[in-house]
């Protein structure tokens, strides 16, 4: 019928993607991960046999997940049959294997940590024991009791780390929900695998007149966005780095040594450059140059010369056209000149 698109080869009744596509956007998505069309079909419901055949043996007798993980790096399975029957799919492989193991499942609010050197992903049951028991305490949130004071009773986040001037939490200003900084920075460590108990906590210092960073607050400012306050100037580096890498691949060491082959002068007018400074992360009235069809980068320019190559698109005929007419309207002019003076 006019106006309907193709099914997807796939045969699972989606429409085919448009401009002469054969498969549907989820097929395409697969193929962009897994390099390959062709389906491995549902995944067996969790086991003792499938967490075997996710683990790899350490020498100090753990069993390292090497499946999926969640964004703080703990094991993590999709069960297809828990989806199936309504019920979330996805399974904390850990917790599922200490309930396996124990007499009776966990409770509301029992947390299970490692006392072995994978902590973060051995899932080894002999490995684990019983942290803490936080009861209702673990979901304290803005919808929990509060008192006189409209503020929540509790003053311990749901993994247990103490309110204090050390650990100051973060209050939503709509829900009035309270985040721990500690969990935040930890929760930061693991999706980089790094087990944060590994890494001295250094608490919030809110009566510092200076950043980590040592730079002064009275000079530069800053931004208190709520859990604490934002120097103005790391604020201003991270950008000038993170787009000098992102735009060209450079770091501000590479445009120090830019500059000193260049003797730190514009690479074609030779005017000396006077606002660029690699040592305080600012490029100042340098440019880099670059080649949009090759994608490497050529040297650095002042802007009214990074602006002409822009302007005539890097080509050289039109560059030697504009030379050879400056010189030939220097020579009309000259001969004018001339004329003049005899007439005169």
């Amino acid at each position: 019928m006019l106006g309907m698109s193709k099914l997807c080869k796939s045969g699972d009744g989606k429409p085919a993607t448009r401009m002469g596509g054969t498969r549907c956007q989820a097929c395409y998505r697969y193929h962009q991960k897994h390099g390959t069309f062709e389906r491995t079909g549902p995944r067996p419901p969790i086991s003792i046999e499938v967490v075997l055949q996710n683990v790899e043996h350490a020498k100090s007798g753990c069993l390292v997940w090497k499946g999926m993980t969640d964004k703080d790096g703990r094991p993590l399975y999709y069960d297809g049959d828990r989806y199936a029957a309504g019920e979330s799919p996805l399974v904390y492989v850990q917790r599922w294997v200490f309930e396996h193991y124990s007499d009776k499942p966990l409770s509301v609010g029992q947390t299970v940590t490692r006392n072995c050197e994978n902590k973060l992903l051995c899932v080894h049951h002999e490995h684990a024991a019983l942290w803490r028991h936080l009861g209702s305490g673990a979901f304290v949130n803005g919808n929990g009791d509060r008192d006189a004071n409209d503020t929540i009773p509790s003053d311990r986040c749901a993994n247990g780390h103490q309110f204090d001037d050390d650990n100051i939490p973060y209050v939503n200003p709509r829900t009035g929900a309270r985040s721990c900084r500690r969990c935040t920075r930890d929760s930061k460590l693991r999706s980089r695998g790094i087990d944060p108990e590994s890494v001295p906590y250094a608490p919030y210092r809110r009566g510092d007149t200076q950043c980590r960073s040592g730079h002064e607050y009275a000079m530069f400012g800053f931004k208190n966005r709520g859990e604490g306050r934002v120097c103005n100037e790391c604020v201003r580096i991270k950008s000038a780095k993170g787009n000098l890498k992102k735009g060209y691949g450079l770091t501000f060491g590479d445009v120090a040594r830019m500059l000193q082959d260049q003797d730190n002068a514009c690479a074609t007018c030779l005017c000396p450059f006077t606002e660029v400074d690699p040592d305080n992360f600012r490029m100042g009235d340098a440019n880099v140059d670059h080649c949009h069809d090759r994608g490497h980068n050529r040297g650095l320019l002042c802007m009214d010369c990074n602006i002409a190559l822009g302007k005539v698109k890097d080509n050289t005929d039109t560059l030697s056209r504009m030379i050879d007419y400056l010189k030939a309207q220097g020579m009309i002019h000259s001969i004018n000149v001339g004329i003049g003076a005899e007439n005169g």
